[in-house]
């Protein structure tokens, strides 16, 4: 699918968003529904359960795995945990997103998925950045910009290969995930070609409908950064394979999401795959990444290993 026919087929999409809006504030949604469809929490009943688990988990592998901990700006939040292999030299690295609706969680509760990659022969880094209220929005997409290109400069010395280097990220990391897939890297300092994937699970990928919901009352974006920050809008960027991931109890939007980015991928030749986990709610999904031997964890390898 080329560029031209894509604004077509969003522009088709926009104007029957508008029409549905008679009945509801987009598509069929009332604005009570759309508010639903964008709180997880209605839709996972166990999800206080769950992010307590990225927290105990992590700390858990962080014991067994110390990660050696990287500055890549000036703030205190602008860090990075590094888990590589003993000896590593020249593996492929993926750099993970953490979710928590763009205000909550951090780093250290993202180390889980690290043996997975760590006893696999790749190298995997969890990415820290300030969140809301402290940034705004564009700022989180900046900061984590400036370190996917601090991690092209510097993850040769940790011994990654940085011509293989990956990013994934789950939630508002994954929204992230796909701000960072569809950046034009010679704007930032880096090769056009620094990304070689993307695993975005679970995101939102047009923030047009997000900005509709009461996600409005603390993410403040302009007209101008809506469309800045929504990857749907700058699929021209990519350039290589996505995996798209979520989960089939999810709320109806997120599902959305993730169908329409895997449709767009696939007409432009650049899905990987997408994987619909059975059974998992939005909080479930990502703790898919901490064993090797799931569908997830083995495609994610497969891409980065070829």
């Amino acid at each position: 699918m080329d560029r031209r026919h894509f604004n077509l087929m969003l522009g088709a999409t926009l104007v029957m968003s508008t029409q549905a809006s008679a009945a509801g504030v987009f598509l069929n949604y009332t604005q009570q529904e759309l508010d639903d469809a964008y709180d997880q929490a209605k839709w996972a009943p166990n999800s206080k359960e769950v992010i307590a688990r990225y927290a105990t988990d992590s700390a858990a592998v962080r014991q067994k795995y110390p990660p050696k901990t990287e500055k890549f700006g000036p703030t205190e939040a602008e860090t990075l945990d590094i888990f590589a292999p003993q000896g590593a030299k020249d593996l492929p690295v993926m750099v993970f997103i953490h979710g928590g609706a763009w205000r909550a969680l951090t780093k250290d509760d993202a180390s889980a998925p690290a043996p997975t990659f760590v006893e696999n022969g790749c190298i995997y880094v969890a990415l820290n950045f300030a969140v809301i209220p402290a940034v705004r929005l564009p700022d989180m997409a900046q900061q984590c910009r400036a370190a996917m290109v601090w991690v092209h400069k510097n993850i040769a010395r940790f011994g990654g290969d940085p011509n293989r280097i990956f990013v994934s990220g789950h939630s508002s990391g994954g929204h992230l995930c796909g701000v960072i897939a569809t950046t034009d890297w010679t704007k930032f300092g880096g090769p056009a070609d620094l990304l070689k994937g993307a695993v975005p699970m679970s995101g939102m990928y047009d923030l047009y409908p997000v900005m509709l919901s009461q996600r409005s009352s603390y993410v403040k974006l302009s007209p101008e950064e809506v469309v800045a920050l929504s990857p749907m809008r700058h699929l021209e960027q990519i350039t290589f394979p996505v995996l798209v991931v979520h989960g089939d109890k999810e709320t109806p939007e997120f599902q959305r999401h993730s169908r329409e980015f895997a449709t767009a991928l696939a007409g432009m030749g650049k899905l990987a795959g997408s994987i619909v986990l059975s059974g998992k709610n939005h909080f479930e999904v990502p703790e898919e990444l901490n064993r090797a031997d799931t569908e997830v964890s083995k495609a994610v390898l497969k891409l980065m290993k070829g």
